[in-house]
């Protein structure tokens, strides 16, 4: 069971785990959106910047690589289509000139993945709520309660959905799944297994949660601002007069 919380909150006493909670969902709002349109020095800047936290958290940067490796074939596909062209003959042809462009768009998502990773695992999924509610607030026309639950649930059920899919996948393989030469049919197996296990076990949880008379109107965990965030904010203006100024 020790992998079913990989991606979702590890304890910690790490400068990032003290961080305020709406320091690090803006910072990972504002570097994300900034990577989206950084060049390669930004990129690398943030990589290792990316580590180093990881590092820093006390958590195993490339375990958490294993556990988005979907993620990494999904980027595979993305990079394949992206340097593909058709010649003459409606023949598929490597286009040289993409290959550059394909990887850092490939790139950028992998930072962006990352980072919400981070901010996953080192938040508690309530502190996650409370920060959001206090982002969404001034937003009017949106329950800004419901709203962040909704995130929270998502952020619970996340490392449930991932453990659901390693179960699936060893039952399928003790059952001689492999015999099957169709790959098309074996993903089509797991995919409704999955599923199916996947909406059992939000029935479940929805039910729980009616039971126990819940609502969004909770007490909320009390966030303050620190030193530590002044610090964080530095940093990140920082990386971002890498891409800003010229």
């Amino acid at each position: 069971m020790g992998e079913l919380t990989t991606l979702g909150f590890q304890p910690g006493t790490s400068a990032l785990h003290r961080l305020d909670p709406r320091t690090k969902q803006l910072l990972v709002m504002v570097l994300g959106v900034t990577c989206l349109g950084a060049d390669s020095l930004f990129l690398a800047a943030a990589s290792l910047v990316l580590f180093q936290l990881f590092h820093l958290a006390g958590l195993r940067f490339f375990q958490f690589i294993k556990n988005i490796r979907y993620f990494l074939v999904f980027l595979c596909c993305i990079f394949v289509v992206r340097i593909l062209a058709f010649g003459d003959n409606y023949y598929p042809v490597i286009a040289v000139d993409s290959v550059k462009e394909a990887a850092l768009v490939c790139w950028r998502l992998l930072l962006v993945v990352l980072m919400g990773v981070l901010l996953i695992v080192t938040t508690r999924t309530a502190d996650i709520r409370a920060a959001l509610i206090w982002f969404l607030r001034p937003i009017p026309f949106i329950n800004e309660r419901l709203a962040a639950t909704m995130v929270g649930l998502v952020v619970r059920l996340l490392p449930l959905v991932l453990h659901q899919a390693k179960e699936t996948g060893e039952a399928m393989r003790a059952r001689g799944v492999e015999k099957r030469r169709n790959p098309l049919v074996r993903l089509t197996q797991f995919s409704i297994t999955l599923f199916r296990r996947v909406f059992a076990r939000a029935d479940d949880l929805a039910d729980s949660m009616q039971a126990r008379c819940y609502n969004e109107h909770r007490t909320l965990p009390l966030l303050a601002f620190a030193k530590g965030d002044c610090v964080a904010a530095g940093i990140t203006i920082l990386l971002l007069s890498v891409v800003l100024i010229p």
